[in-house]
């Protein structure tokens, strides 16, 4: 990926998740991004097998990627990225985000601005995650609050330099209530693009015995 100009660093941002499936959610986090942060472009990284969790039922790599890929095609600066994707594109792998940024960073230099794009209530966790000093060193955050929200309980806060607030952002989209809503053949629109919601029916992904 090229600087866009010779006068400033690249400024890309990263969102990653399960994106199972990708939701308006996800995307208005990135929209504000792009807007609050003047941001050249957004990742989106589907992960393979969720770091700190294993959530069963996961749908096939695959199919989010490709869920990702047509949630990205209306806009240019949304990139569906296969970084996690591992041997074979087969998502079986654990990849750490750690690993993820460094793996940019090497490829970006060290003049890209990086910035890793995640909801307030992944950021109350941050603590937990691996190697996260490094990772602080690597990247700068995003976090898109929400109503009610304490800030107080996130101990990661001492630890981080650069951090931007998304104060606007509305992520009051679940992916669980869709894929319980999908299962029942409920309409998905206002929750899902209408070509991410289109690809669910006609794969009848979170129907059970599919």
């Amino acid at each position: 990926m090229k600087t866009p100009s010779s006068r400033r660093p690249l400024r890309l941002g990263l969102l990653g998740g399960t994106f199972d499936p990708i939701h308006n959610g996800h995307l208005a986090l990135a929209h504000a991004a792009l807007r609050r942060l003047r941001l050249d472009a957004v990742l989106f990284v589907p992960c393979g097998r969720p770091p700190h969790k294993d959530r069963p039922g996961l749908s096939p790599y695959l199919h989010r990627y490709t869920m990702v890929t047509l949630a990205c095609a209306g806009e240019p600066r949304f990139i569906p990225s296969l970084l996690e994707a591992g041997p074979g594109l087969r998502g079986e792998r654990r990849i750490y985000s750690v690993q993820t940024v460094s793996r940019l960073r090497r490829a970006l230099g060290p003049q890209a601005q990086i910035h890793f794009l995640l909801g307030a209530d992944a950021f109350l966790y941050l603590h937990q995650w691996k190697s996260v000093r490094r990772l602080l060193r690597l990247c700068r955050f995003a976090v898109a609050g929400r109503p009610g929200f304490d800030w107080r309980r996130a101990r990661i806060l001492r630890d981080v330099v650069s951090f931007s607030y998304l104060p606007r952002v509305k992520v009051g989209v679940s992916a669980s209530v869709i894929r319980h809503r999908a299962a029942r053949r409920g309409s998905l629109a206002a929750l899902v693009p209408p070509a991410v919601a289109d690809y669910i029916a006609k794969l009848e992904l979170y129907r059970k015995g599919r």
